[in-house]
């Protein structure tokens, strides 16, 4: 995060996003920072190629979270929110990805391995307010719900570690 107004932003993000589903289990909140030690391969890339780990993002319980989830990353000026998933599932999230995300710009995010579906405004790739990217995640994450079935791909993982909250320790 170039600034500490920066990384207090993306912490309202996920706490919001935290609050605001509490008592839902098919939808977890991940925090980039907590994440950073994980033992999977997909944090050993990301690690390899000195990604940044200033993100939050949205996990689905029948889906690991490596592969398929809502990211929020920091930008200039506020936050973009999008669908990221990885190669391994172009073929089946390419053909609703823009349901989840109506209008968005598609990339190829090389360092991370994954393609981004970001929201997008007039301008491009929108740029969210703290309230905004908790809303916009939300919306995303639901219609991504209603695309993927817990009997067509059982859970692989949960979340990517035990910590998914700030309150748990990595270890």
């Amino acid at each position: 995060m170039p600034d500490s107004a920066a990384a207090d932003g993306l912490l309202a993000v996920h706490n919001g996003l935290r609050t605001a589903l509490a008592g839902r289990p098919e939808i977890h909140v991940a925090w980039g920072p907590e994440l950073a030690e994980d033992t999977s391969p997909a944090a050993a890339a990301l690690r390899a190629v000195e990604a940044s780990w200033e993100w939050s993002a949205l996990g689905f319980a029948s889906r690991s979270f490596w592969d398929l989830h809502v990211g929020i990353l920091p930008v200039e000026s506020g936050f973009s929110v999008g669908l990221h998933w990885t190669r391994a599932l172009d073929h089946e999230v390419r053909p609703w990805a823009p349901i989840a995300v109506p209008g968005g710009t598609l990339r190829f995010a090389a360092v991370a391995g994954e393609y981004q579906l970001l929201t997008a405004d007039s301008t491009g790739v929108a740029t969210h307010s703290i309230r905004s990217a908790v809303d916009v995640a939300l919306a995303v994450a639901t219609r991504v719900l209603s695309k993927i079935t817990d009997d067509a791909h059982p859970a692989e993982v949960f979340a990517p570690t035990d910590c998914t909250t700030r309150e748990k320790t990595c270890g």
